[in-house]
Parts: structure tokens; sequence; C-alpha cells
């Protein structure tokens, strides 16, 4: 079995945010960046991810002992805090420590890069702590996960100080909605056992995931304006997320039996690790010289 720390932060799970991160990171950054300005950036987003998924478990130990591992990076029955491995005041002390760190490193970054990490770091708290617990409202699950997506693609960009195209970010925001509403249909069936109204709870799962049909062709929109007047990298990323979005819009829809949504979790995490990687290692490659922008 994995690590009880594993099992508490469960970095696989970071890979959704890892994307906009990345993506940000890889089409901001300069070559004149600092390397360690990059460092102190990749800390602050790995503090910021261990802060937020420690309130997560936290908040969730009553919701996550009826889960059975079906289309999430790990089984939450086992997660550290379910099985009395690491106790909740330890687990509070944790989650101050990569608070602070989040904070002290963004703060090495840049003033933009120190807010926006500031105000991801509000909203992990909001999303799953009371009082105000937004996850396990409906509505406000998917907006505080658009915010922080949108957000963190943002502080990606600001690590170069690149002033971005609106439209990207805007997609970005549309797509984040986009791959959170599926992973809020595979928790309906332990969210409405723990007596949580999420999104999928309130709206039913089919109605939730009917409303990801809108929101790709929202997104197909604004990636077609993208390609028809955004430069070279721009118009990559935008063909990249029409391509990928609208065959997963589609297959999740198919996929839902009854109330049950049966997908995989490495139809989003592999492609979202695979092209992280890729991403970094071009921004990487800029600030080395060894590649030209694609303007």
């Amino acid at each position: 079995m994995k690590s009880k720390y594993i099992r508490l932060l469960r970095p696989v799970a970071w890979i959704t945010f890892l994307l906009p991160f990345s993506v940000g990171f890889g089409l901001g950054i300069k070559s004149n960046s600092h390397p360690f300005i990059i460092i102190y950036a990749f800390i602050a987003f790995i503090t910021w991810m261990s802060f937020s998924f420690i309130l997560n478990a936290l908040a969730d130990k009553h919701v996550d002992k009826f889960h059975d591992g079906r289309s999430k990076d790990m089984n939450l029955a086992y997660q550290s805090i379910v099985t009395g491995e690491i106790t909740e005041k330890k687990a509070l002390y944790l989650s101050i420590i990569f608070l602070f760190s989040s904070i002290i490193f963004a703060w090495l970054v840049n003033t933009l890069f120190f807010l926006l990490i500031l105000i991801v770091d509000v909203v992990g708290y909001i999303y799953s702590m009371p009082p105000l617990r937004l996850k396990a409202k409906p509505v406000t699950d998917i907006i505080c996960n658009t915010t922080a997506g949108g957000l963190i693609f943002i502080a990606g960009l600001s690590i170069g100080g690149e002033n971005l195209y609106p439209l990207i970010i805007l997609a970005v925001f549309v797509m984040t909605s986009i791959f959170y509403i599926p992973t809020v249909v595979t928790d309906f069936e332990f969210d409405k056992k723990a007596g949580i109204k999420t999104s999928a709870v309130y709206f039913s799962p089919k109605r939730l995931l009917q409303v990801m049909y809108p929101l790709t062709a929202f997104l197909v929109v604004i990636g077609l304006i993208i390609l028809l007047t955004g430069n070279l990298e721009l118009k990559l990323i935008s063909l990249l997320i029409i391509i990928y979005t609208i065959p997963s819009t589609i297959v999740a829809n198919l996929r839902l039996k009854g109330e049950r949504l049966f997908i995989h979790e490495n139809w989003i995490l592999v492609p979202f690790i695979l092209f992280s990687t890729v991403i970094i290692i071009y921004g990487i490659l800029k600030v080395m010289g060894l590649f030209i922008p694609l303007n």
C-alpha cells in the first residue's frame, strides 16, 4: 500500500491542475527568466496542492469512507485520515505548513503570482472547509474548481511576466468546468450516501453531464477564434483543446448508465500528464534558449 502521506496528499490527482499551470508556464515563460524563479513557482504550486488536498481530506473524512476506488486516483476509503493512520490534528498542522510555504515561495516569484496563489489558497479553503464548504453545494462546487483552474493558469503565465491573449484564458476557465463535471458525477453515489448536495446530487448526473455539451460548443467557438487570430503557440493549444474536449464530452455522456458514470480515471489523467510533461519541457527549452518560441 502507498505511504500514508502519499494517500493523504494524493499527488496523482494534482495532474488535473498541473495541466493549466504547466500550459501557462510553457506559453508565458521567456528566455531571460531566472531558473530559481521557475523552481520557486513549482514549489508554490506543489505546496498549494498539498494544502488544498489535506483540507479536502479533513473535510471529507465521513464521505470518503463510502468510496470504492472507482474513477479516482485511489480508493478514498484508504485515505490515511479515514484509516486513522494520520490524526486530524497532525493533518491540520501539515496543512498550515504547506499554506505558509505556498505563500512564501509565491512571494519569491513576483507580485501577481503571489496574489494568485493567495487567492487559490483561499479558494482551496472555502471549497472544502466549513462554514462555507462550497464543494457540498450545487453550482459553487463547479465555480470553485473553475476559478482555481483558471487562476492557476494565469499564475503559470505570470512566471514569465506574460500578459497573454484573453481568449485563451477564457478557454481555460471553460475547459476546467467541462472536465470537472464528470468528477462530480463519479462521486454522486458516495456524496448522496453522505447527504452532501453537490451539483450532481442536486441536478442529477444526467442533467449535469448534458451541461458539458453547450460548454463544449462555447469552447469550440473560442478555439476557432483563436485559430483565426492567435499566434502559432495559441493555435496549437486551441487545436489540441478542441480535439480532446469534443470526444471527452461525448464519451462522458455515453458512459452514464442510470446514475453511475463508468469512465476510467486514466481517460483524463494520462492525456493530462503527457501534455503537461511536453509543455513543461517546451518551456524549459525556451528558457535555455534551445527552442525558438512558436510565434
